[in-house]
């Protein structure tokens, strides 16, 4: 199973990579989000790939880091969302974002979604959220000693900001989990955006 590449790239559409590797032309599938953050044709790239092999096909779906590719791996595993429906949703939404939302058991997000009802919304929630909370937690237990610091710090802030306890120790957790190497004040604005703009 494939689940890394790196090459140049050769191609790309508005959802798909078509990447180079030592002379084999891999047609990747990926978010539009994540084509608009590519380089130009033939700067090189790493991609994390989801590799899904069907009776009839293999189908490779990129992303630019690992947790991208999980979370995409989770959505599969909800009965209807298929790749086009997982690639279709973190086209829309940022990775935090879907993890949050989650989470914080927000429908409207994905209802906001095309293709994406009431049901599936309710489905995607209802099957994954016990998933992400015990990925949280693995990674609320590896936060240093510093981080903890800065997590309750940064808990303060975003509760002063009028936002519900709950929710901004979900999120402070996460941002500091995706963003070790950042200081508080790094942190607090990308906390803040997570929060305020969930469908931007």
């Amino acid at each position: 199973m494939i689940v890394k590449l790196k090459g140049n790239i050769e191609q790309f559409d508005q959802n798909f990579l078509d990447l180079d590797v030592n002379g084999t032309v891999y047609r990747i599938l990926m978010s539009n989000r994540n084509i608009e953050r590519l380089g130009p044709i033939g700067s090189q790239i790493i991609i994390f790939i989801y590799e899904i092999i069907k009776e009839d096909s293999r189908i490779f779906a990129g992303f630019l880091n690992n947790e991208e590719r999980e979370t995409f791996g989770e959505l599969l595993t909800v009965q209807g969302v298929g790749s086009k429906m997982a690639l279709n949703i973190m086209s829309n939404l940022e990775n935090e974002i879907i993890i949050n939302s989650i989470l914080n058991e927000d429908a409207k997000i994905f209802n906001s979604i095309s293709g994406v009802g009431s049901k599936l919304a309710l489905r995607i929630i209802n099957e994954l959220k016990e998933k992400f909370k015990k990925k949280l937690l693995k990674k609320e237990i590896t936060i240093s000693k510093d981080n903890n610091s800065t997590f309750k710090d940064l808990v303060s802030c975003l509760v002063n900001l009028g936002f519900s306890q709950k929710i901004c120790e979900t999120t402070a957790s996460y941002v500091i989990s995706e963003n070790q190497e950042k200081k508080l004040e790094e942190l607090i604005p990308i906390a803040i955006k997570s929060l305020s703009n969930p469908s931007s």
